[in-house]
């Protein structure tokens, strides 16, 4: 850590040995009537056309321009639509700050026709505000990740995320819809080049997830629009790349997409045995994108996942327009996906656990050897129609096969303090299976405010599977502490499954009206809704037992039962909500306060072939909600929003919960129910609160927030665990009185524009405290659990050319038990990462990794480096790569952890150094030509 805060001492204190900037101020007016021109565009060049910075004069024509270079020749642009631009050289001197007025003149003639030295790189159009690609000088093959970048008052954060005047854009469309079909705003700008792009829109609007919901405060997003050129409206991106290296490690991917104004089509898979997920499509495009300004030195073979596995996928995803127009509030769009993936996985792993028993604290040594393989088949479709933002319809439907072999082996020797072995367990699986799930969703909304009556909102979703599985398994137990208590078994297990869930929501908005009429009822907006589920489980187990005399399985009748069940749930519940707002020029703030009645209503039935297990119940459950919620803003300085909600509700033991079909097979793990178990009352605090700056003035960008909740659960079900002197391990539910679970989640995004650098800060923490009471040997106690995790990130980007990251992440674990005689663990871990990519020469992109892991269970520290080599030629289209991993030979897969059972650690196998060179190529092409670099020669 003391490493961590001296390297982001230098990193600051260098920033403000290069800090020797200068200022400029001034007011904007109109040169008749001394009007202050809010929103002109003041722009900063240097002589070579670049763009050092730019503002928009505020409500009062007044503007502020910061870091500037003192010792350049600069030019000052002042532009407003329908004036004639205002241009002045300068040369800034560092002890004042100087003060340009400026009085803009209406008119526009041919002198205002100038290059790109002129170029207007930010207006306002309406409540839009514009950026020009045009008016930014960067490498022919910069992508828009890269052009943001050099936008003052953008920020695009290291996970890809983009904030504008601290606010984080959550909408990214391309020519007003999602681009590809994706939600992820990367595949978009991570790969259209800057060329392609006619101009970038960021505005307000209606977040279109709402549709057909009451409007409010928290309702609108920053989305950002790019517009592409018209020539640019058609083309294809994508990456192939193919690699192999020492220990016959290999990968092979394929991403290919195009598109034009109505249609995409998006074509991926792969194939590895370095551990490397490429199982999810969208997930494979994410990753396989054109940036090589902060490339994503994270998606490489992934030392840190249990065993050694084979992935291979393939899939494609295909989206078609059906409107002629296509924009945020009209869509009309259908998309169709498939994926295909499986895995082999071979694992060893090797668990040792100090375990919690009364006055004789356990030892567990656990071995096991694996060997998985499944293959899934998933097909998709999604249609969604909006024609404004007051109405919604969206249909999705799925379809999943899956089949999964596996076999394994598992050795588990248990001693006592003394080291004194007291019994062992040998198991042996081998298992098949088959499943397959269906599922469909329609969503309908439609709000319509001048007639009431119609507004409504309603989901269903229904769901089918089923499956079909056998396992064949052996077990030896052995006491070595009581005579006649060893077993053995080879058992035959066959399951079939299969299950069906119904559920919906209904949200009447008019009932305000029908109930009261025109009657306003204070401004308090009444709704009243409904849910309901219906879920049916069909389960037939066969169990079988091998006869050694006869040579035959026989049927085991304690264990063998066919079981259905129904469970009927309707919920009714009326809420009640009432909003205040206030706003002027400078302000607003809005307040919401909300609350709901909820009338549970439960019907199950249980029909088996064991008879304790038929039953008949039901139940009902008065619960209530409430919300309170409020927004302020400042204009030009910040936002923040902050909710907190109280959620109470009931939950009933399930039937395995209360008649538990008791399998001894694992003698360490022998369960029992209990048909005497109370239904659980939760009550539930949670909150929320957010800020972020949206000061166009500051050089800095902060947004940051914490989530918390707090949990009471009377009557908990929890465990009885008897630890028997034969060294089996047998499990009860109970009742406790109550239990505790308290959670925060925070974050906190900084980030510092210094030119055309950038210096960012990512943290995010959490922390979690919980009480859960049970037994343990007939012994009352408390089980008292905290966990914390700690993250930050500190990245530094001069221009493009060199990205330094310094992480460190820590972790605490503490499990206390308050009575007397059981034994109180902690486990702490921390890992400290240090990166670095250099693009220079040119063409040429030189990274590393490096990892530092201490644990209080390892005896020496982990070590993790690896180096890439990156060059890009045929005129950066093709890319050669030689990546060298673990070259320290130092990292393990260990990994330890800490519940109310006591402290595990866990080594299983995984890969090991390996160096591989991959070459890939990029087919890229937008328009009928392929896009070049072209100077500006007119006005934008």
């Amino acid at each position: 850590m003391r490493l961590i805060l001296i390297t982001t001492f230098l990193l600051l204190t260098g920033m403000a040995a290069i800090g020797q900037t200068g200022k400029i101020t001034g007011l904007v007016t109109d040169s008749v009537s001394h009007t202050p021109l809010e929103s002109a565009t003041v722009t900063v060049f240097r002589k070579d056309s670049g763009m050092v910075s730019y503002k928009l004069t505020d409500k009062n024509g007044n503007y502020l321009l910061e870091n500037l270079p003192v010792s350049d020749t600069l030019l000052l642009d002042i532009s407003y639509v329908g004036y004639r631009s205002y241009r002045q050289p300068l040369q800034l001197s560092r002890s004042k700050t100087d003060t340009i007025n400026a009085s803009l003149a209406i008119g526009f003639d041919e002198k205002d026709n100038v290059t790109v030295t002129a170029m207007i790189p930010v207006k306002m159009e309406g409540d839009t505000l514009v950026i020009n690609p045009a008016a930014f000088k960067m490498k022919p093959d910069a992508v828009a990740e890269e052009l943001l970048t050099q936008v003052p008052g953008v920020v695009v954060w290291s996970d890809g995320s983009i904030t504008v005047n601290g606010r984080q854009v959550k909408n990214l469309l391309v020519d007003g819809k999602q681009f590809m079909g994706s939600s992820d705003p990367k595949i978009a700008t991570q790969n259209l080049p800057k060329t392609a792009i006619d101009k970038i829109q960021l505005y307000q609007e209606y977040d279109r997830s709402k549709i057909g919901q009451q409007k409010t405060a928290q309702d609108s997003v920053l989305t950002m629009n790019i517009k592409l050129k018209e020539e640019s409206k058609k083309g294809y991106f994508g990456k192939l790349t193919a690699g192999y290296g020492t220990g016959d490690h290999y990968e092979g991917n394929l991403s290919y997409q195009v598109y034009d104004k109505k249609r995409s089509l998006g074509i991926g898979g792969g194939i590895n045995n370095i551990n490397k997920n490429i199982g999810n499509l969208q997930e494979l495009f994410q990753n396989s994108t054109y940036r090589t300004y902060n490339p994503n030195l994270d998606y490489v073979g992934q030392f840190g996942s249990n065993g050694l596995n084979r992935n291979h996928s393939i899939g494609a995803v295909y989206t078609q327009d059906l409107n002629k127009i296509s924009n945020s509030r009209q869509n009309n769009r259908i998309t169709f996906n498939y994926n295909q993936s499986g895995t082999n996985a071979y694992i060893t792993n090797l668990n040792l656990q100090n375990r919690t028993a009364l006055d004789n604290p356990q030892f567990i040594k656990d071995e096991g050897v694996q060997n998985n393989s499944g293959n899934k088949h998933i097909f998709g479709v999604d249609y969604s129609k909006t024609s404004s933002y007051n109405d919604r319809l969206q249909v999705n439907g799925n379809a999943e096969l899956n089949q999964d072999h596996g076999n394994s082996k598992q050795f588990t020797e248990v001693k006592d303090p003394k080291g004194v072995l007291q019994s062992t367990n040998n198991v042996q699986t081998v298992s098949s299976g088959r499943s397959n799930k269906e599922s469909l969703s329609f969503i309908y909304g439609k709000s319509d405010w001048e007639y009431p009556l119609r507004n409504i909102n309603f989901n269903i979703d229904g769901n089918h599977y089923g499956s079909a599985t056998e396992r064949d398994v052996t077990s030896r137990f052995q006491s070595l502490t009581e005579a006649g208590k060893d077993t053995a078994y080879n058992r035959h297990y066959k399951n079939d499954n299969d299950g069906l869930n119904i559920t919906g929501t209904i949200d009447y908005g008019g009932f305000k009206r029908l109930l009261l009429g025109r009657y306003n009822l204070w401004g308090i907006d009444l709704k009243l809704s409904q849910w309901f589920n219906y879920n049916k489980q069909v389960n037939n187990s066969l169990v079988s037992d091998f006869d050694s005399t006869t040579q035959q399985l026989v049927v085991n009748n304690r264990l063998t039962n066919s079981n259905t069940k129904e469970l009927l749930e309707y919920t009714p519940y009326l809420s009640a909500t009432k909003s205040f707002n206030k706003w002027n020029e400078q302000m607003s703030r809005w307040i919401n306060i909300s609350a709901s009645i909820f009338d549970d209503l439960k019907a199950e039935k249980n029909h088996s072939s064991i008879a304790e297990r038929n039953l008949n119940r039901s139940f009902q459950f008065l619960r209530y909600e409430g919300n309170i919620n409020y927004s302020y803003s400042k204009r030009n300085k910040y936002r923040s929003y902050s909710n907190l909600s109280y959620k109470k509700n009931f939950e009933f033991a399930s039937i395995d919960q209360l008649y538990t079909i008791t399998d001894d097979i694992n003698a360490y793990t022998i369960r029992y129910g209990n048909p005497y178990l109370k239904n659980r009352i939760n009550h539930m605090l949670s909150m929320y609160a957010s800020f972020n700056t949206e000061n166009q003035k500051s050089p800095y960008s902060f947004n940051g927030d914490l989530n918390g909740g707090y949990r009471k659960t009377l009557d908990p079900v929890t465990d009885s665990i008897i630890n028997d002197n034969s060294g089996k391990r047998f499990y009860y539910y109970t009742n406790a009185d109550k239990s505790f679970n308290t959670n925060f989640n925070y974050h906190i995004n900084i980030s510092r524009k210094l030119g055309k650098s950038t210096l960012q800060l990512m943290y995010n923490g959490s922390q979690n405290y919980s009480v859960l009471p049970n037994y343990i040997d007939g012994v009352y106690t408390n089980s008292r659990n905290n966990s914390v995790s700690n993250n930050f990130n500190l990245q530094f980007s001069l221009r493009s050319i060199l990205v330094l990251t310094v992480g460190e992440s820590f972790q605490s674990y503490k499990s206390k038990q308050t009575a007397n005689g059981l034994s109180s663990f902690r486990n702490t871990g921390s890992t400290t990462k240090f990166g670095a990519t250099l693009n220079l020469p040119k063409s040429f992109t030189f990274s590393s990794t490096f990892n530092i892991t201490d644990n209080s269970g390892l005896e020496k520290t982990m070590l993790l480096w690896n180096a890439f080599a990156t060059y890009r030629f045929m005129k950066q289209q093709a890319e050669c790569k030689f990546s060298a991993m673990d070259i320290l030979k130092r990292y393990q897969n260990i990994s330890n952890n800490v519940n109310i059972d006591g402290t595990t650690t866990r080594i299983t196998n995984g890969l090991q150094q390996y160096f591989l060179l991959t070459f890939s190529y990029y087919p890229r092409k937008f328009g009928k030509k392929e896009l070049k670099q072209k100077k500006a020669e007119q006005v934008w």
